[in-house]
């Protein structure tokens, strides 16, 4: 049997590409609230075609386009939600029966509060929206409206994963926008990401050291070799 992610190159870009859409060009609008993704992680899962172990595949995650779900134990709409700091929220993107497709909100601007972390995200949504329950959240409609953010989006390996995800956990499908919010902000493994997109981009060696000095503040020895 081929290797599934070589004969899926093409859906990985697609997903990319959509993930990169989102935290460039949406805005989520939900009860009066107003959240700016700014770090996503991509999840999605078809069977026979793309059988990404790491997602939860919960009923929840399929033909529910424009809601949010937050993390269960299993894999029923009525299984309890996970407990202590576990929970995160995803944005449903599948309106398809048997794709399970979502973007987890890692970070995120909250009625312009930046919060980091998909735990303390939910949290942040559950205090400001003043919700009773998880649930609430999940039946109101999320409205995605167009907007315009600078910076450019860096990805990387989604982070702690488990191992479930197989040969899957390697993609990059965690996606960063690189602002003046990366920049101050203490986003886990950012080296690695500016690495990755160093190394991957056509910049000359001047700007692409000044791009690293500016959100790192310093210079990795991958990206200083990559130029010597």
């Amino acid at each position: 049997m081929k290797n599934t992610l070589i004969m899926n190159e093409q859906l990985v870009y697609k997903l990319q590409c959509e993930a990169a859409c989102l935290l460039k060009e949406k805005v989520l609008l939900l009860n009066g609230i107003t959240i700016i993704p700014k770090e996503i992680e991509i999840y999605y899962y078809e069977k026979g075609v793309f059988e990404d172990g790491s997602v939860h595949q919960n009923e929840l995650q399929q033909n529910n386009k424009s809601h949010f779900y937050i993390h269960r134990w299993g894999t029923k709409k009525t299984d309890s939600y996970k407990g202590g700091n576990y929970p995160g929220i995803d944005l449903v993107m599948s309106g398809t029966e048997n794709v399970y497709y979502t973007f987890l909100i890692r970070s995120a601007l909250i009625n312009g509060k930046p919060i980091i972390g998909p735990h303390k995200v939910l949290m942040e949504i559950m205090s400001t929206g003043s919700f009773n329950n998880f649930k609430e959240i999940e039946n109101i409609p999320v409205v995605i409206q167009p907007s315009s953010v600078l910076g450019d989006v860096l990805f990387s390996d989604r982070i702690n994963l488990g191992n479930n995800a197989g040969e899957f956990a390697s993609l990059k499908f965690r996606a960063v926008v690189c602002d003046n919010y990366f920049r101050d902000s203490k986003y886990p493994q950012k080296e690695k990401l500016v690495t990755n997109f160093l190394l991957s981009s056509k910049m000359n060696k001047e700007d692409a050291l000044a791009f690293s000095k500016k959100y790192l503040g310093y210079i990795p020895t991958k990206v200083k070799n990559n130029y010597d």
